[in-house]
């Protein structure tokens, strides 16, 4: 049998219709594994506290609000009441980073992954406070008054040569 063009038109519509059905009955399923930080938070350290839990996520408010002053404390607190949450520690090394504490952000974001080797938030932002580290370098370099103009000129081309890799 020969499909004409309305049957053709006729099937993509009962495909478009049956990609809605599934749409629709999937995205209830999808929002049932809720996957916010304190959800996995709690999930990858279950023995976490009612109080850590509060803290971690107070300070992850603040942090989602760009309020990284505040989400300070609370992240530092919650790290002491539990000094081995990987999340907590990748929260905090975040917030550092934020606030300007690079060297402190860094030892932290290794932290986390020494505990969750395969943790991909601190992977990236890790990765995202090597590049902050490296243009604070690029500003030292400039600020020398052109004493090092080669380093300055070396590691501009470095990292313009690392950014075409990527």
């Amino acid at each position: 049998m020969k499909l004409t063009t309305p049957n053709i038109q006729e099937g993509k519509m009962k495909s478009v219709n049956f990609l809605l059905i599934t749409a629709v009955l999937l995205i209830p399923q999808m929002a049932i594994a809720d996957d916010t930080p304190t959800n996995a938070m709690a999930a990858s350290n279950p023995t976490a506290t009612p109080q850590t839990v509060s803290l971690y996520d107070q300070g992850l408010s603040a942090s989602q609000a760009n309020d990284f002053q505040k989400a300070l404390p609370l992240f530092e607190q919650a790290l002491r009441n539990d000094p081995n949450n990987p999340d907590i520690l990748n929260m905090l090394a975040h917030t550092q980073r934020k606030i300007g504490l690079l060297d402190e952000s860094l030892v932290n974001y290794k932290k986390a992954l020494e505990l969750r080797p395969n943790f991909p938030e601190a992977h990236e932002y890790l990765g995202e406070a090597y590049i902050e580290a490296a243009l604070r370098e690029l500003e030292v370099l400039k600020s020398d008054g052109g004493n090092a103009k080669e380093q300055l000129e070396d590691l501009t081309n470095f990292i313009k040569d690392a950014a075409q890799k990527a």
